[in-house]
């Protein structure tokens, strides 16, 4: 009898041990914390001061299939570049004050408040590890669940007032899911992104595939190719038809 109840208490005890063990994070401060330590374990984003990316950007229902560069400098510059077969350049940039945008549709045009206000929470550097300070508030908003895996949504009030719902890897600790809205010259339209294949990059995990759904359509964004390292200053200096734009 001893043995059988001695059994039975230490089957419970490994029970509630392994339990505890895989028990995520549970407060907003918690799960950012964990993404922190998941993506930088070794706190390398500190001595990155710039990075380069390439790769590709479909819209598979369209029938629309692109190229894209992106560089990137301390602490909020960006400038991308996407090539479309049969449309030409579409063009974005931040040179850390001014944010603008340059497509064959809607011509050259300086982006302000929520357009400009997405540009630059995607080109601070501390968003790569989503750092407290650049909220103004975090709740908690629910269990979820993104291609078979659990995950806790947390709610980011952005200090830019930008509202994301994202959902942390109960797994892993890292960012399957953020949804959101979308600025556009036509207005917000809610967005869902998925991320996934996370790879190694200079110390960092990143992801290299991002699935948007939007509108019904799905926009799919593969990195191919990272290099970490400072960016020409020159690369983010606004361009003729821009600074055209800005002359009283």
């Amino acid at each position: 009898m001893f043995l059988r109840r001695s059994s039975h208490l230490i089957a419970t005890l490994l029970l509630v041990a392994a339990s505890a063990a895989v028990l995520p994070a549970q407060t907003p401060t918690e799960i950012l914390a964990r993404f922190t330590s998941a993506v930088d374990p070794e706190g390398k984003l500190a001595t990155i001061q710039g990075m380069r990316s390439e790769g590709t950007f479909e819209m598979p229902a369209a029938g629309v299939s692109a190229s894209f560069i992106s560089v990137q400098r301390r602490p909020n510059l960006m400038a991308m570049t996407i090539v479309i077969a049969g449309m030409g350049e579409m063009k974005q940039g931040s040179d850390g004050s001014t944010v603008w945008s340059n497509d064959p549709m809607a011509g050259p045009r300086i982006l302000t408040g929520a357009e400009a206000a997405t540009f630059i929470d995607g080109a601070d550097f501390r968003a790569m590890v989503r750092t407290p300070d650049l909220f103004s508030a975090m709740e908690l908003a629910g269990e979820g669940e993104v291609g078979g895996e659990k995950c806790l949504k947390v709610k980011l009030t952005w200090k830019s007032e930008r509202v994301t719902t994202e959902c942390y890897s109960v797994t892993s600790g890292l960012i399957l899911e953020t949804a959101g809205t979308q600025a556009t010259p036509q207005g917000e339209i809610a967005t869902v992104g998925r991320l996934s294949e996370y790879k190694s990059v200079g110390g960092l995990l990143m992801p290299h595939k991002v699935v948007n759904s939007m509108m019904g359509f799905e926009q799919v964004l593969t990195i191919t190719k990272v290099e970490v390292g400072e960016q020409a200053p020159s690369l983010f200096e606004l361009p003729p038809e821009i600074k055209a734009l800005k002359k009283p």
